[in-house]
């Protein structure tokens, strides 16, 4: 009696189990799937607060978030706090003395400034050997605020810059941690980190007008969008923004080369990746983002003076230069593979011979130009 009535029970629930399935399978998605299981905002992926849970751990997160913001800006703010606005260290002295010069006597002497009062006796082309990004932007931050009828002295301006930086890369690195781990908690946690951190804080001290005071921000916003640029099909247009936030970092700090390449080795492992089977390998998508990164990337980086045609030429760059061309032969064969359908073994031999060729190419071409 008890082992009938234990199957009798076991067909019911199959029974059930069968309806429940195929209703999944009508509707593709499980019946209850939009039910919260929790506070999943705090512990999963970011949605729209769908209850008083949700509710009070989104007012949490921002509530952090709004903290660490106020937390960088404070951090930051001290030395002007107890000293006012004064700009220390050499350096920073010299950035604010060229930034000076450029908000006195407009662009095009600043370019063409050779400065006899620097490295006495010799002197100093300042205007092509500086890295003019911080300066720049010192003077269009300081115009702005007198446009908009806020007398602000440049010193001040320049003194209150890496305050102003140093919340901003906290945010971007929030943006950069959400973009990768889809999760708010993560990138609010992130941003707590960034605010505090002495390495970021001693480079953008109130006060310490140096190029890495915008640097770090020009980094983070760099990543983000190159990481933005590749979410899904369409997104390849923030490839624009990853150009231009390259660009303004080559202007603003020596250490463009680290960026680049770090861009360059990400797209170059994401197509050998594909060709061992893991992930998306070479996709459309990857091809229009990093080709508008490096084409707007690379126009800019040229028209900054310390830098000029290195892009071209400077061993440490060559690497993302090869990338870029590999990914246009890349799209080239696929190009052709979706004009004429063809099979994964007829792309295979497509594509020994087009690198076949273009190898034997470049060799010869090398042969010619490298001397004997």
């Amino acid at each position: 009696v008890v082992s009938s009535s234990v199957m009798a029970k076991d067909g019911k629930k199959s029974k059930k189990e069968e309806k429940l399935q195929k209703k999944e399978l009508k509707t593709g998605k499980a019946p209850n799937a939009n039910i919260p299981d929790g506070p999943s905002l705090l512990f999963g992926q970011m949605e729209v607060p769908s209850g008083f849970l949700n509710l009070a751990g989104f007012a949490i997160l921002v509530a952090i978030l709004v903290s660490s913001c106020r937390s960088a800006y404070n951090i930051r703010m001290h030395a002007i706090n107890e000293y006012g606005p004064v700009i220390h260290e050499f350096d920073p002295w010299f950035n604010f003395r060229a930034t000076q010069y450029l908000a006195d006597n407009g662009w095009h002497k600043f370019f063409h400034w050779f400065d006899y009062q620097s490295w006495y006796p010799l002197g100093r082309p300042v205007g092509t050997t500086i890295y003019p990004g911080m300066q720049i932007t010192a003077v269009c931050i300081w115009r702005l605020l007198n446009a908009m009828g806020m007398p602000w002295e440049l010193n001040d301006v320049c003194a209150y810059m890496p305050c102003w930086f140093g919340v901003s890369a906290t945010l971007f690195l929030g943006l950069l941690t959400y973009e990768c781990y889809g999760s708010f908690t993560a990138a609010v946690i992130s941003c707590s980190i960034m605010a505090i951190i002495p390495a970021h804080i001693m480079r953008s001290v109130g006060g310490g007008y140096d190029n890495e005071a915008i640097a770090v921000t020009a980094i983070c916003a760099t990543f983000y969008f190159w990481v933005r640029s590749l979410r899904n099909k369409d997104s390849w247009l923030f490839g624009v923004l990853t150009g231009l936030a390259y660009a303004y970092m080559v202007a603003a700090w020596g250490g463009f080369v680290f960026v680049l390449n770090m861009i360059g080795i990400h797209a170059a492992f994401t197509v050998g990746l594909g060709f061992l089977g893991v992930g998306e390998g070479h996709t459309t998508k990857l091809h229009r983002a990093y080709s508008l990164f490096f084409v707007i990337g690379t126009f800019g980086a040229i028209h900054v003076p310390p830098v000029g045609m290195t892009p071209f030429k400077s061993l440490e760059q060559l690497g993302p230069l090869g990338v870029f061309v590999g990914l246009q032969i890349l799209e080239f064969i696929d190009v052709i593979r979706r004009k004429h359908n063809l099979d994964e073994e007829q792309t295979r031999a497509l594509r020994i011979k087009v690198i076949t060729v273009l190898v034997a190419v470049a060799s010869i071409l090398i042969a010619i130009v490298m001397p004997s």
